[in-house]
């Protein structure tokens, strides 16, 4: 089974740049989770299945972190993920940036592990 949380929106002080610092960016994430199905299928209980308030709990905890780059914000998510649901089979894990400070202009850099 696959849990999708889409389009998770933070403003948060990730990039290398002190105007990133200091001002912050708007962020989008998406998390993509496989999880075998869950006993909640049948029991309609949250408490047998995952839990996406969780996730995004786990989201907004290391968005609040700064780092540098982006490539660390999304590997700490997706490792918090994995320790926190021995359930995952596998997850996936976008952090974009939304209108990077570059010489061209462009809507969003991102990453994905």
């Amino acid at each position: 089974m696959i849990i999708r949380l889409c389009d998770i929106q933070c403003h948060a002080y990730h990039g290398v740049l002190e105007e990133e610092k200091e001002k912050g960016n708007t962020f989008r994430v998406n998390i993509t989770v496989d999880i075998d199905a869950p006993i909640g299928i049948d029991s309609d209980d949250i408490q047998d299945t995952l839990d996406y308030r969780r996730l995004c709990d786990i989201v907004e905890a290391e968005m609040r972190i700064p780092s540098d780059l982006i490539e660390h914000v999304a590997w700490r998510i997706k490792r918090s993920i994995l320790a926190a649901f021995p359930l995952a089979n596998e997850v996936r894990v976008r952090v974009a940036k939304m209108a990077p400070p570059m010489s061209l202009a462009m809507e969003w850099v991102e990453v994905e592990l």
